[in-house]
């Protein structure tokens, strides 16, 4: 494809309106192309090596058509990878402002007209070069129209005529030599305007020094307000994450507390209006009715979350223990579980301990070593 061939030809002119769409092209592809593709860093960096290579080679051209230094080749593609990394790293919408940079630098280029070099120049679509695109021009000769009749004259018709004829020719020669001294007339005030802007902003140290110091403040600004951006979404996305997460523990001790509650057995009724249960893993589960609560989790170790006066359960001779949850069913049914390693002490504090206290309320332990000694399966870890 010819026009694909001319966008990557490294020989060549570019004129200032094919510079100015290329660079235009490539900056707002590279803008909606990683806004689309936000999530995938990789291809957003191959396509932004393939638009640098493409403003790199229009950049050439142009600067070769406006018989300006080498120099210059590589300021605009390079302002425009540097500040392309840092918007796909900053991931922030901000951050697009940065692009200004190359885009200014681009726009000073379009202020220098095509020099002629001796040669005359058949520019199409503002390429001229090896690359032939002639093909893509539409031809403007009209067909000559075919047995068209011919009015006879006569002889002294014919003079006048041929005079009238000279005349219109003349005409039509003195139209078009003044469409183009016109043509050349606003090629030339374009071109002189383009190299006034140009100068004024050359010539005059003091706004060179405020358009450098705008820019480096400007960049300055959006790197730092990037920055700020992403480190408060960063930390937005971490406390969500650790609030589910809590919710999740939450949820799953709900679970297993449930569980502990739904399996028990070996069930003992104590003196003072609690019961005792074992669970499936030798755990103590404890049981009385209290006053009226909402129904579900009360505490739980796993996250320290629920009425503090059920963290410990306190005897009247030391030698607490803690929980690792209590539930509520039925709104009145208070269930304690504790863990398999604290089975024996638990049941030796209540054999041998004369009181308690567990979520504000008071148990007595009168009379709770006979019971716990008539039932084999607690009367076991008496012995031990």
């Amino acid at each position: 494809m010819p026009l694909l061939q001319s966008i990557f030809c490294l020989q060549g002119y570019d004129e200032r309106s094919r510079f100015f769409v290329l660079s235009g092209i490539s900056l707002l592809a590279f803008i909606l192309f990683s806004a689309i593709f936000a999530s995938y860093f990789v291809v957003n960096l191959l396509f932004l090596l393939l638009l640098t290579s493409i403003l790199t080679l229009t950049t050439i051209r142009r600067l070769r058509d406006a018989k300006l230094s080498k120099s210059w080749q590589l300021i605009p593609s390079v302002l425009f990878l540097i500040t392309g990394v840092i918007t796909l790293l900053l991931d922030n919408n901000i951050s697009y402002y940065l692009l200004l940079l190359p885009s200014l630098v681009s726009a000073l280029l379009l202020t220098y007209p095509s020099q002629n070099d001796g040669k005359e120049k058949n520019y199409i679509y503002g390429y001229y070069g090896p690359v032939d695109l002639a093909s893509y021009l539409q031809s403007t000769k009209k067909p000559r129209k075919q047995n068209q009749r011919i009015e006879p004259t006569l002889a002294s018709d014919s003079v006048n005529t041929h005079a009238v004829n000279h005349a219109s020719i003349a005409t039509q020669v003195e139209q078009n030599n003044n469409n183009q001294t016109d043509q050349q007339s606003t090629s030339q005030i374009q071109a002189d305007l383009g190299e006034l802007i140009r100068l004024k902003l050359l010539n005059n140290k003091r706004l060179q020094l405020g358009i450098v110091i705008s820019l480096l403040a400007i960049f300055v600004t959006i790197v730092i307000t990037s920055l700020l951006t992403s480190n408060t979404k960063s930390t937005q996305l971490h406390e969500a994450e650790q609030n589910l997460s809590q919710e999740q523990i939450i949820q799953q001790s709900n679970i297993s507390g449930s569980k502990l509650i739904a399996s028990r057995t070996q069930h003992l009724v104590m003196p003072d209006n609690f019961d005792l249960y074992l669970t499936p893993y030798k755990g103590i589960l404890l049981h009385w009715q209290a006053d009226s609560v909402a129904t579900g989790q009360l505490w739980s170790q796993l996250t320290t979350k629920g009425d503090k006066s059920c963290q410990l359960i306190n005897f009247n001779q030391g030698n607490d223990l803690r929980p690792l949850t209590i539930m509520v069913e039925n709104n009145t049914e208070y269930f304690a579980s504790f863990s398999p390693l604290d089975t024996q002490a638990l049941i030796q504090a209540l054999a041998f301990q004369g009181s308690f206290s567990l979520c504000g309320y008071d148990f007595s332990l009168k009379g709770s070593q006979a019971v716990l000694g008539k039932h084999n399966s607690y009367a076991f870890f008496l012995d031990k």
